[in-house]
């Protein structure tokens, strides 16, 4: 497979929901017996990566999804529930431990963290504002999870004009089967779906002469 290069002065990556509710043993997934092994592999790679990004000089982005104490959880804010959805409980508790994000990606200063209340990074915060600022064209995305929030945010990306990678090697998935057809997705209406290791980084002429 060829690589794919990016200039790294246009380009941030976006790590999705990798947090303690989602990815830690004690986190509440894996309290009430969800299998989050597919989440926890993800969680040094998707470091090696982001170490890889600041070393760039590029933003790196965490989204943390929220509870939101006046609209309710996700599933309590429709008359008519997804069909299969199966979580309900306590969880994703603003200030909370299984809110923040793992301890195996620590945020450093200069990244962006952003708190949303549903699938998109984009809906109801000021994502869009901070990468315009700085110039971004370019969004890589990772995390979990990779057919829900993940895709939901590279779709409100789309819409933003960013264009749109999807490291697929970084993103965990509940369901393999949706985890591979968000890949398909991505190639077909967004942009690129790539193993990490295929990505190269290297300015462009005019951005270096600047």
């Amino acid at each position: 497979m060829s690589n794919l290069t990016l200039d790294p002065t246009t380009t941030a990556l976006v790590v999705i929901d990798m947090q303690n509710d989602f990815c830690d043993p004690g986190g509440f997934y894996a309290r009430i017996g969800r299998d989050i092994s597919a989440f926890a592999a993800v969680i040094a790679p998707i470091d090696a990566m982001a170490t890889r990004a600041r070393a760039a000089g590029m933003p790196v982005v965490f989204t943390r999804l929220v509870h939101d104490p006046v609209r309710g959880a996700m599933e309590e804010r429709h008359a008519l529930r997804p069909k299969r959805w199966t979580t309900t409980g306590k969880r994703l508790m603003p200030g909370s431990d299984g809110a923040d994000v793992v301890a195996g990606l620590p945020v450093q200063d200069g990244d962006i963290v952003v708190d949303k209340s549903g699938y998109s990074a984009f809906a109801g915060t000021d994502l869009t504002a901070q990468l315009r600022a700085r110039g971004i064209r370019t969004l890589m995305f990772c995390g979990v999870v990779t057919y829900a929030c993940v895709l939901s945010s590279a779709f409100a990306a789309f819409d933003e004009d960013f264009d749109v990678v999807l490291l697929e090697d970084l993103s965990g998935t509940w369901d393999d089967t949706l985890g591979r057809g968000t890949g398909r997705i991505v190639d077909l209406l967004l942009g690129h779906t790539v193993p990490s290791d295929t990505i190269t980084f290297q300015r462009t002429a005019a951005r270096s002469a600047g």
